[in-house]
């Protein structure tokens, strides 16, 4: 089948699974971000009860409240920390990216070159050895041709067979690459039908 463009191929490198753990990991750091920053708002209790007196026959209501006061600890060690374990997940996602798409682009290459090969193979090179192969056994059937040059016919022509095959398994592999890169099956991406490639 063709291949799809590089560039469709790369826009959906958004589902590829390490991208999106790094996804995950910087929303989740930036969740720990927020977490310190409210570390630096004091904590306010509030207390409200009944009491009873007996001695003097009484009942009050009573209100209390605390607060703490952050003189010495605005949580900036903590809020640093964070700061800089988000940056650390954006380079760490960059260098994720540049993985992918480098890891996609040879893949991308091999897929290319290994359609290429198979198509040529079975729209040339296969049938011009069957046909030399034919050719050849009909002569030797004549007494033209003697038995060694129709093995040699048959070696090119299985050759050409075990070509195929390797290209076709290339290819496949190369397909697998890809898919796993993108996170989706490559019908996904073209709905063209397989012509060569079966």
């Amino acid at each position: 089948p063709p291949v799809p463009e590089f560039a469709e191929l790369q826009r959906r490198l958004a589902a590829n699974p390490e991208l999106e753990r790094w996804a995950a990991e910087i929303a989740q750091r930036q969740a720990a971000l927020a977490v310190e920053r409210s570390k630096r708002v004091p904590d306010v209790t509030v207390n409200a009860g009944y009491r009873r007196f007996t001695e003097i026959d009484s009942n009050a209501f009573l209100i209390g409240g605390s607060i703490q006061l952050p003189l010495f600890d605005r949580n900036r060690g903590g809020i640093q920390e964070a700061t800089d374990r988000i940056s650390k997940a954006h380079y760490e996602q960059r260098a994720a990216q540049v993985r992918v798409t480098t890891a996609l682009a040879e893949s991308y290459r091999a897929l290319a070159s290994a359609r290429d090969e198979a198509s040529v193979l079975a729209s040339s090179i296969q049938p011009g050895a069957r046909e030399a192969f034919e050719a050849v056994s009909e002569g030797y059937r004549l007494g033209k041709f003697g038995y060694l040059e129709v093995l040699d016919a048959q070696r090119t022509l299985v050759s050409a067979g075990a070509q195929y095959l390797r290209a076709l398994s290339d290819y496949h592999e190369a397909a697998a690459d890809v898919e796993r890169l993108i996170g989706a099956p490559l019908a996904d991406v073209t709905t063209v039908p397989p012509a060569v490639i079966k």
